[in-house]
């Protein structure tokens, strides 16, 4: 079982980001909160504090990987060492993004902060995780990764690319002491979320969501999926035969004003 001393999570100013960091907290880590909203961080760490909890407010964007990776390398030397990195912040993107309304400039800033975000953040210290023989990398990915979905091309993209890099690194590090888990979350209601007017299966509470995952992390899974059924349907959307799948995409509201349903 892992227990950490300390801990970093992206995102933490809202949704899954901040109930991990209040979980964490409340079992005694020492929480560093990064996020691009400090005025929300601040109320976050009022709140940790309040309950007797420890945690540090870092102001930070991860869609600029090299300041991004440069303050998480100040804080792992001033902290001497994070015992946990959460890469957990993320965007989306407003309006249908596949098929001819597809566009580039509308795009480019979700890939690059859910992906290259993401990648900066996991591993800006892994060298040094390596190097003590101890450490936890988890990442917030999506049952979107499973299989493409309609105007969804900027969200499933970089939650597959994040899936595939974090399973590479959990084999890079097999026998070093550093552990890699994937988190594949369905729909979870978050600020992002909420903008939605589709119907959305399942919903859990960020509450929920966050306390699933912490109940698994100590045995440092290589994923955490759920709600199950929403990862048995994926699952069996992305095996079935072409002309089947494509015919259920077709009569399915994945889209709505807001842009795609974002598990």
């Amino acid at each position: 079982m892992r227990q950490y001393r300390t801990a970093l999570v992206t995102g933490a100013s809202s949704g899954i980001g901040r109930s991990l960091a209040v979980g964490l907290a409340r079992s005694g880590t020492l929480v560093v909160l990064a996020a691009r909203r400090q005025a929300l961080l601040e109320e976050v760490a009022a709140e940790i504090l309040r309950t007797g909890g420890r945690a540090l407010v870092a102001p930070l964007d991860v869609a600029d990987t090299e300041a991004t990776v440069a303050r998480l390398r100040e804080l792992d030397a001033q902290l001497e060492g994070l015992d946990l990195v959460v890469a957990n912040a993320g965007v989306g993107v407003g309006g249908p993004t596949g098929g001819p309304t597809y566009a580039w400039e509308a795009v480019r800033g979700a890939l690059h902060t859910n992906l290259c975000g993401a990648a900066a953040t996991l591993t800006a210290v892994l060298p040094q995780m390596v190097a003590r023989g101890r450490g936890h990398l988890l990442a917030i990915s999506s049952l979107a990764s499973f299989g493409a979905l309609p105007g969804s091309a900027s969200y499933c993209t970089p939650k597959a690319g994040l899936s595939m890099l974090t399973e590479c690194l959990r084999l890079d590090t097999l026998h070093t002491g550093v552990a890699v888990t994937t988190v594949h979350v369905g729909f979870v209601k978050t600020p992002m979320v909420e903008k939605s007017t589709i119907p959305l299966p399942l919903l859990w509470s960020s509450e929920r969501a966050a306390a699933h995952i912490l109940q698994r992390l100590p045995l440092a899974p290589r994923v955490i999926d759920f709600p199950w059924p929403m990862v048995l349907l994926t699952k069996l959307l992305a095996a079935l035969p072409t002309a089947v799948r494509d015919a259920i995409m077709r009569h399915q509201p994945w889209v709505d004003e807001q842009g795609p349903a974002q598990p």
